[in-house]
């Protein structure tokens, strides 16, 4: 059963910390020199001044000391005490602080410092260490947690659970795909009279009873406010409604058992919604359906169960992949849409995104959900990418003939892994600007946020060489899947893209904040390009200035347009949805980023 991630990285220094040999200041140096000789495995040690300071010494910075200049260093300093040559001032934290605060503390230290050893003081005063690489590490892993477990519950969040659910409708050869809604009938009434405390103390308790109820194979997840949902399969048979029902009501009276932990009313039933996917069962249809079936439930005065059976199906025949996705190439059907890249300071738009939609003659506008999977199965996305790459190169070179100044600076195009990994990638990228005129550096392609460091490894060589060349890289949904912190060292990044789900918490919890705030300050320290995606709300944008973050990206400041309808807008220097946002008036510029 899929509740939380295995193994929880630790959120605090105190899980991390390590023992740390604490010497006096009045250590004369070669006797230290000894003790690190002794010991090779030694990195530093803390030095304890009369006074009651603490200082620190790094392994390798005393190297060099005692090495000196032309090898006469030992000479000079062994008699000195260790405490002249001691960091006076070494970051020291108590053992409760969280790796999120003290990865933020780090990055604002001077870079001959960010990466020394952090002291730790554990409750009963003795001192521990740990490296910055160790905290590094479990923020990657808890960035990468924190993408899909919901905080608050402990569960799968949204889009964890909206993953599992695609795939398990994929999943062929297991049918009897079934999704079971769960909404609490009385948390309205829970937060209004108790308070919003006793309102999540009910959303943790219907999370854990939810639990206990579901199957080791199950999902259980949290998909906001007081909405659940299980992700489980039921076995086949000539009565499915009755499977169905019998699923759905053993949720509902997990719920319907009162709690003793909870505070005297705060207990609440459930309605309960159960929907059974057909053959080729759509993710979102079959959700929709389970909700609808719920909401049926509690039309009917809550604490019931309802089904939909034979859910899912797609309202029309899938669209064909393979040669079906070539086909459309060829006879021109798919379609660029662009969504604006704002300064948060300045309003300016200064980038677009490139999205990609298949106008079918039969199916209407295809979403990307609709047959970008079926292509990746079928092996055509290199040919996807090649189109949409050499598309909004031309759209870009068009903006700058009729727009000038005003046309966006830079289009960001998404690369799938299949492209990446291709011989012929550098090749393509720099050969579609160059046939439609432009400088390379006005492109910049996005690195997928479902590919893992293993797989663009692979294209190192290649990404480098558009590095030099002048094109952007830039790594997308920070923190979202198996987009951690790690890419950043090991690929050549330029620019990265805060992952929603920080950007959406950021208003109401402090660790997605600090997050928010963490990759900002690292992107200026390292000359990082950031912006924070899925902006909806003001007052994110407000946050976003108080951070310092520099760019956004969101329905709130534009929603994906086709490049004809943002030429008609970009003529007024204001894209849609910026209107509405306090900023001061958008302008398209030609320099920035």
């Amino acid at each position: 059963m899929t509740r939380v991630a295995p193994g929880r990285p630790a959120d605090t220094v105190g899980a991390l910390a390590r023992p740390v040999a604490v010497v006096e200041a009045t250590m004369r140096c070669v006797e230290l020199d000894l003790h690190f000789r002794a010991d090779p495995s030694l990195p530093c040690v803390a030095v304890m001044y009369l006074d009651g300071g603490i200082g620190l010494i790094d392994r390798e910075r005393f190297g060099q000391l005692m090495s000196g200049p032309f090898g006469y260093g030992r000479a000079l300093w062994e008699r000195t005490p260790v405490g002249r040559t001691a960091d006076p001032a070494p970051m020291i934290v108590d053992e409760r602080a969280s790796v999120i605060d003290v990865c933020e503390q780090i990055s604002r230290r001077d870079r001959v410092r960010r990466y020394d050893d952090v002291l730790v003081r554990r409750g009963d005063g003795r001192l521990a260490r740990v490296s910055a690489a160790w905290l590094y590490e479990a923020l990657a892993d808890l960035m990468a947690l924190q993408a899909v477990v919901d905080p608050l519950s402990g569960l799968a969040n949204r889009a964890r659970f909206l993953a599992r659910l695609a795939a398990a409708c994929r999943d062929t050869a297991r049918p009897g795909v079934a999704v079971v809604f769960v909404d609490l009938d009385r948390m309205k009434q829970v937060n209004d009279t108790l308070g919003h405390a006793a309102g999540d103390r009910l959303i943790v308790s219907a999370a854990h009873r939810l639990a206990a109820a579901a199957g080791g194979d199950d999902v259980v997840a949290r998909l906001g406010g007081d909405e659940f949902a299980v992700l489980t399969r039921v076995p086949g048979g000539h009565q499915p409604e009755l499977s169905a029902a019998a699923l759905g009501e053993r949720f509902r009276l997990a719920i319907a058992t009162p709690d003793p932990a909870l505070p005297p009313g705060a207990h609440s039933s459930a309605s309960v919604g159960v929907a059974i996917g057909a053959a080729a069962a759509d993710a979102e249809t079959l959700l929709r359906e389970a909700d609808a079936a719920m909401y049926r439930a509690k039309q009917a005065g809550g604490d019931k169960v309802r089904v939909a059976v034979d859910a899912g199906a797609p309202a029309a025949p899938r669209p064909g992949a393979g040669d079906g996705i070539l086909a459309a190439i060829d006879r021109g059907e798919l379609r660029l849409f662009y969504q604006p890249i704002v300064g948060v300071d300045d309003g300016r738009v200064w980038a677009v995104e490139a999205l990609v939609r298949w106008q079918h003659p039969q199916h209407g506008l295809l979403t990307p959900g609709r047959f970008l999977a079926d292509a990746a199965r079928a092996g055509r996305m290199p040919a996807v990418d090649r189109w949409v790459l050499g598309r909004a190169c031309a759209d870009l070179a068009a903006w700058d003939l009729v727009l000038g100044d005003r046309a966006p600076r830079y289009v960001n195009v998404n690369l799938t892994v299949e492209t990446l990994r291709g011989a012929g990638l550098a090749g393509d990228v720099l050969a579609a600007a160059r046939r439609n005129g432009l400088a390379p550096d006005r492109i910049r392609v996005e690195l997928p946020e479902s590919a893992d460091l293993g797989q663009l490894q692979d294209a190192v060589r290649q990404l480098g060489e558009l590095r030099e060349h002048g094109v952007g890289i830039v790594l997308d949904d920070m923190g979202a899947g198996s987009a951690t912190l790690r890419h950043l060292s090991a690929l050549p990044v330029s620019g990265i893209k805060i992952d929603r789900s920080f950007v959406a918490g950021m208003l109401d919890n402090r660790n997605d904040h600090a997050v928010v705030k963490l990759l900002g300050e690292l992107g200026r320290s390292t000359g990082v390009s950031v912006t924070a995606e899925g902006i909806e709300e003001d007052a994110q944008l407000t946050v976003l200035r108080e951070l310092q973050v520099p760019f956004a990206q969101g329905y709130l400041l534009g929603q994906p347009a086709p490049a004809d309808h943002l030429s008609a807008l970009l003529r007024t220097g204001r894209p849609r949805g910026v209107a509405s946002v306090r900023l001061p008036p958008v302008e398209w510029a030609a320099t920035g980023v």
